[in-house]
């Protein structure tokens, strides 16, 4: 059964990679289209969008048919974590992306009417610097998640000792009790060892008496 998931689990991820590789083309291939065709692109990069979350749906529920006890359980739920955080990402850079367009047009209607005021160098400045702030911004959402997932690691760790200790806790309790009962059974044991000496002396004592005794009657009937 957890082969089986398994291997389902990994079918996912590969169609997951290559569904975002393809977004993030298509993101990226946006800005090289014209305004007219934007739209349909956008819409398409949106169904692709939906496909991913629909992936990711089946990852989750297929997550969940593993063993809690089992260790993949654990690792798959943690990639699937990381993998909506990365679509929550495309999503932005697709909105990112269809507003840069749109300023894009709207800046080059307004340079239309005032080409005299704004030169080329300073379109591509301004371009450039939306692009580093949107880098900025992407980077910020990486550190975000690595964080994330950086907690939830060390969650996962915490647990793991606490059921550790507890374990430890109880297996010390038991030899305390192990040694308790050891001891009394020592104890048991040593009463009834001075008991057998005693009852040996006790007979000793007998066959004494008796020998002399025995020996008294003799030496009367000589």
């Amino acid at each position: 059964m957890t082969s089986t998931m398994t291997a389902l689990l990994n079918d996912f991820e590969q169609r997951y990679s290559i569904n975002t590789a393809e977004i993030t083309a298509k993101i990226g291939q946006l800005q090289q289209l014209p305004p007219s065709e934007v739209p349909s692109a956008s819409n398409e990069i949106k169904k692709l969008l939906m496909d991913v979350e629909d992936l990711l749906e089946q990852m989750e529920l297929s997550v969940r048919e593993i063993e809690p006890s089992n260790p993949d359980r654990s690792k798959y739920d943690l990639r699937v974590k990381s993998y909506k955080s990365d679509k929550k990402q495309l999503e932005a850079e697709l909105r990112k992306a269809v507003d840069r367009i749109r300023n894009v047009a709207d800046r080059d209607e307004l340079l239309a009417f005032n080409d005299a005021s704004v030169n080329v160098d300073q379109q591509d400045k301004l371009i450039e610097n939306t692009e580093r702030l949107d880098a900025g911004a992407r980077k910020l959402q990486n550190c975000e998640r690595i964080t994330i997932e950086t907690e939830q690691i060390g969650e996962q760790v915490l647990g793991n000792l606490s059921l550790q200790r507890e374990t430890l806790t109880r297996n010390r309790d038991r030899m305390r009790e192990a040694n308790s009962d050891l001891g009394r059974s020592n104890r048991i044991v040593s009463q009834m060892i001075r008991r057998v000496i005693q009852n040996r002396l006790v007979l000793l004592v007998v066959f004494v008496v008796l020998m002399f005794s025995l020996l008294y009657l003799v030496y009367k009937a000589i």
